[in-house]
């Protein structure tokens, strides 16, 4: 028996090594001409050995964000001083949840962080190799980057390309946006896109405003929303609510910035609840979650 314990001792570490994601320093320094850099690429390695983290930030602009909401976003998960700490080759996205339907959504960015060349990184790879490579190699590829998250930030703020076709995205689809996200192979995050792990950080008052599941009408003022352990078990949405969860498989973490001030100031309507529960039922159990603690709507209900 005591050879059997220490059996799947050894096999627990195994696996835990396995999923261990790859420290910055120990992956390849690949130079400009082996990243996709040409004809808009992703900066992404071109022969990747390995694909390492996927960030995809998930904003939800359905209820248009005002300046505070955005610069709470840029600084806590789009700053320069955070993708700074991001690691090289992890992947970052970005999408919006607007008037495009879900299944049609593609993001306004997504490439990988690049190395940036600047020697105050607390990642070696990100300076150069004075054999092969020149500073200004990396500084110029890292400067694309930035400069694509910053476009991204500006479009979610002010949005200048809207969808004119007949097929527009109506309410607000946060659970059809997630669930397409967990299985859409060309936004490249699900449980089979070979990350060693990913990170869905969701950006939303977490209004759920559809046919099926309109929280504006089903908890309007102070009321309490329903939970999702009740909603799935009715029978009218009972086949919906499972098909409408996500597979994330492992490796996953969620974080959600809960944009409250604009309907649950005081955070009593149990809406985190109900998300909490969903991604519970959904197997991921590395959740967390902020808020905002000030806001020019702060006034709202």
């Amino acid at each position: 028996m005591k050879s059997l314990q220490i059996h799947f001792f050894f096999i627990f570490i195994f696996i835990g090594i396995l999923r261990a994601e790859t420290p910055a320093d120990d992956r390849v320094a690949y130079t400009r001409d082996q990243i996709a850099t040409m004809d808009n690429g992703d900066l992404c390695p071109l022969n990747a050995s390995a694909k390492y983290s996927h960030h995809m930030i998930l904003v939800d602009s359905t209820s248009p964000l005002d300046s505070d909401q955005i610069n709470l976003v840029k600084r806590l998960v789009l700053s320069e001083e955070y993708l700074a700490q991001m690691k090289p080759w992890d992947k970052l996205s970005i999408l919006r949840i607007m008037d495009v339907r879900p299944a049609e959504n593609k993001p306004l960015f997504s490439k990988c962080r690049p190395r940036s060349g600047d020697p105050k990184s607390p990642y070696a790879i990100d300076q150069h190799n004075t054999w092969t490579e020149s500073k200004s190699d990396l500084t110029m590829v890292y400067q694309k980057f930035l400069e694509g998250v910053s476009d991204a930030i500006n479009e979610i703020y002010d949005p200048k390309d809207f969808n004119t076709s007949n097929n527009q995205n109506k309410g607000s689809p946060i659970m059809g946006q997630i669930k397409e996200i967990s299985r859409l192979p060309d936004l490249d995050f699900t449980k089979d896109s070979g990350y060693e792990s990913r990170t869905l950080t969701i950006v939303s008052d977490l209004a759920q405003n559809t046919e099926k599941l309109p929280f504006y009408e089903l908890c309007p003022g102070t009321k309490k929303c329903p939970s999702w352990e009740r909603f799935k078990k009715n029978k009218k949405y009972k086949l919906w609510a499972k098909k409408s969860t996500p597979e994330f498989g492992e490796n996953i973490k969620v974080n959600i910035i809960y944009l409250n001030s604009n309907w649950d100031v005081n955070l009593n309507k149990e809406i985190l609840e109900f998300w909490f529960d969903y991604f519970e039922d959904a197997g991921v159990t590395d959740i967390d979650f902020d808020i905002e603690t000030e806001s020019s709507n702060a006034n709202a209900i």
